[in-house]
């Protein structure tokens, strides 16, 4: 589905698309941000920030790509083709040595966090928290 011009329409900061059938509440104007928060860990997605035990994480745009991937399903396997298509697009072929090198970025840097990227063999990915009980 195609949005007319007229549907679509800045937000007050000139950065978040908000739609004409958005909830509105007191005259404002309440826009979904595409965030994932599960109270440790939060990936604002349109503003490349990540906080993790409330301290900021910087990351490279493509270290931030995969953990935005792979923050959209937690606890389930992201497949290598899904991860390098999401951060590379399909008209690169796949380079799984170059993914390893990320994977093991993003370990290091969440080090200090119970977060772990668990590498299913010749599969792909997932994140997991370690306190976490799914398998």
């Amino acid at each position: 589905m195609q949005l007319s011009k007229a549907a679509v329409r800045r937000g007050s900061r000139g950065d978040l698309p908000v739609s004409e059938n958005s909830n509105t509440q007191r005259g404002k104007t309440r826009t979904s941000i595409d965030v994932y928060d599960d109270g440790y860990l939060r990936v604002e997605h349109e503003n490349y920030y990540v906080t993790c035990c409330g301290k900021s994480i910087a990351l490279a745009r493509t270290e931030f790509l995969i953990l935005s991937r792979l923050v959209r399903t937690p606890g389930r396997v992201v497949t290598t083709a899904e991860l390098w298509e999401y951060v590379w697009g399909s008209a690169k072929p796949i380079k799984t040595e170059s993914l390893h090198v990320y994977i093991y970025r993003l370990r290091n840097k969440f080090a200090g966090c119970d977060l772990s990227i668990d590498t299913m063999i010749n599969v792909g990915y997932r994140l997991v928290l370690k306190g976490s009980t799914s398998q």
